[in-house]
């Protein structure tokens, strides 16, 4: 339910709290990307090896590399009416509809991911599919509650 006293008509209930996706596009996240970029254990990673550089950042976030890609915002409380909302993390879907999710370490396991894994499939339906590192058990879990099928192992080897 949304904070007492106040009324949200958008978005999915995660933690009791109420789940929206804002567009990054629309939405000045390069800051928040980077903070949950840098938040990302070897565990979770697929894609990062290493933290890139602020310019790198910026380089990617402009180079549109998603189809959709939206800030994970949650509302936390109600203010004399008004909804006090907090950004929780991101979630995409690529080109290859393959899902990604972050959440920031202080949000993760109230439903927040999940939450927007969900509006992100209603908005975009079709097929999906999700990369999730091997070591990332929580990740692995929800994308299974969500109904997904393990089809895969992807191997890679580094060039020297």
């Amino acid at each position: 339910h949304a904070p007492q006293g106040c009324s949200v008509s958008q978005g999915q209930r995660g933690g009791g709290e109420v789940v929206r996706l804002l567009d990054v596009y629309q939405f000045n996240a390069y800051e928040h990307l980077y903070r949950l970029l840098a938040e990302r254990t070897p565990e979770q990673s697929i894609s990062h090896k290493e933290m890139p550089c602020w310019e790198k950042h910026v380089e990617f976030v402009e180079s549109r590399p998603y189809l959709c890609w939206y800030m994970v915002e949650v509302v936390t409380e109600c203010v004399d009416f008004a909804l006090v909302t907090e950004i929780a993390g991101a979630v995409y879907l690529s080109h290859n509809r393959e899902i990604g999710i972050g959440i920031f370490k202080q949000y993760r396991g109230n439903g927040y991911g999940k939450s927007a894994v969900k509006m992100l499939m209603a908005k975009h339906p079709g097929r999906f599919l999700a990369n999730v590192a091997p070591g990332n058990a929580p990740s692995i879990g929800m994308f299974r509650d969500l109904g997904f099928g393990h089809i895969q192992n992807t191997y890679a080897l580094e060039a020297a």
